[in-house]
């Protein structure tokens, strides 16, 4: 069984033994560039609104991520070579995706080895190009090498890598990915889901009624089944609130880090599961398990009234009732909020007012407050927006908000 470790700082690397054809506006050329290229997915680029549908970039762009029809890198947020009016979007590895307002379609931009822009092509592009033909998006996200959308009639549609399962279905060849939209049906209907969350190499998603499925790579047990046993990673969705019927039955709430996974149970407490070398996931020790354990403050202490989780590379957060938002896991380049050493216990990040939503990704952190993007972390790129590069270790306000 293939066996993957998801050890990320700022980034995941990745061998790849191939060539892309490079086009300056991301397209087609009649005169292209090709170059021979080693591929790094950074997570080093971000996107947020300015407003309902004005979508803007910022950060790293060595395959046209940003969408601005080069391959500059940029360290203030700006808009897209796009005139799409845009409702959603996920930021993956060296990808990004999106859907639009009125006729709820998919477009995508970035790295495309394998297939992760779903255009039917592995040639990446610096604009936004449509992913297939599916209609009626609502919702979409994005590991590092894979694309998931939701339809508002609960299907899931995947695209891109799927060597251990993450884009869930079995591809019937050998090239380990898909590169259009294809409806997820795997063995047990994934039928009537309501949200869906993507990152490394595996994904989840919720049903109406809370129940919580998960597929793709299972070397940490970040789909909660014991990588020791028969199913190291899934190509089939599998319902795994069933295995814990005394902590996720009943899930509101999915994140997923690049090794691990975070549910938020509807009484308000937060589980985690996965990969844990650096407190990811919360619990006080740094021991990997299968079996979802709860996020704690401290020994005796359990976070409670959670309403949103999100996960990083080896970090995670998580955002409360109150608009308190916490931290645990690495620290290296102040994703937690602090200069601190890391921490295998959730710690209080001391924001300007109260969160209305969060995010991580790599080694960086965000939160909403007060309608501007507060954020932290890793930003060797300029993936924080703030007008510069190098590490922020406390939160700070993104440029243009």
């Amino acid at each position: 069984m293939f066996k993957h470790s998801m050890k990320i700082h700022s980034k995941l690397i990745l061998t790849l033994l191939t060539l892309l054809t490079v086009s300056a506006c991301g397209g087609t050329s009649t005169t292209p560039t090709t170059i021979q290229t080693t591929a790094t997915i950074f997570y080093a680029h971000s996107l947020v609104f300015k407003n309902t549908s004005t979508l803007l970039s910022t950060g790293y762009n060595g395959f046209g991520q940003l969408g601005t029809g080069n391959l500059g890198n940029r360290s203030v947020p700006g808009g897209l070579n796009s005139y799409y009016p845009f409702r959603g979007y996920a930021a993956g590895g060296d990808h990004s995706v999106a859907f639009t307002n009125n006729s709820s379609v998919i477009y995508s931009w970035g790295y495309n080895g394998f297939g992760q822009l779903g255009n039917g092509t592995t040639t990446y592009s610096s604009i936004p190009v449509r992913s297939g033909t599916v209609t009626g998006i609502v919702a979409v996200a994005a590991g590092a090498l894979h694309s998931l959308a939701l339809k508002k009639d609960g299907t899931v549609w995947a695209w891109g890598q799927n060597d251990v399962g993450q884009a869930g279905t079995a591809t019937g060849d050998t090239s380990g990915f898909i590169t259009t939209p294809r409806k997820i049906n795997g063995a047990a209907p994934l039928a009537n889901i309501s949200s869906i969350a993507a990152n490394g190499k595996h994904s989840l998603a919720i049903a109406k009624g809370g129940a919580l499925w998960a597929w793709g790579l299972n070397s940490n047990g970040q789909i909660g089944l014991d990588p020791s046993g028969p199913m190291q990673n899934s190509f089939d969705p599998v319902n795994i609130s069933m295995y814990y019927p005394s902590s996720i039955a009943s899930v509101t709430s999915i994140a997923a880090g690049t090794g691990s996974s975070y549910a938020v149970a509807a009484n308000g407490t937060l589980w985690a599961w996965g990969v844990n070398d650096n407190g990811q996931l919360g619990n006080g020790t740094t021991t990997s398990t299968h079996i979802p354990v709860q996020v704690k403050i401290d020994a005796l202490t359990y976070l409670s009234n959670v309403v949103q989780a999100a996960g990083g590379g080896q970090h995670g957060l998580a955002r409360l009732a109150s608009g308190e938002v916490w931290a645990w896991g690495f620290n290296h380049f102040g994703q937690l909020g602090s200069s601190q050493p890391d921490s295998s216990y959730a710690v209080k990040v001391t924001l300007p007012g109260s969160a209305t939503d969060i995010r991580a990704f790599g080694a960086s952190s965000m939160a909403m407050v007060n309608g501007a993007w507060y954020v932290w972390g890793d930003n060797t790129y300029g993936q924080l927006g703030v007008g510069t590069t190098g590490t922020v270790t406390t939160p700070t306000k993104m440029s243009g908000f």
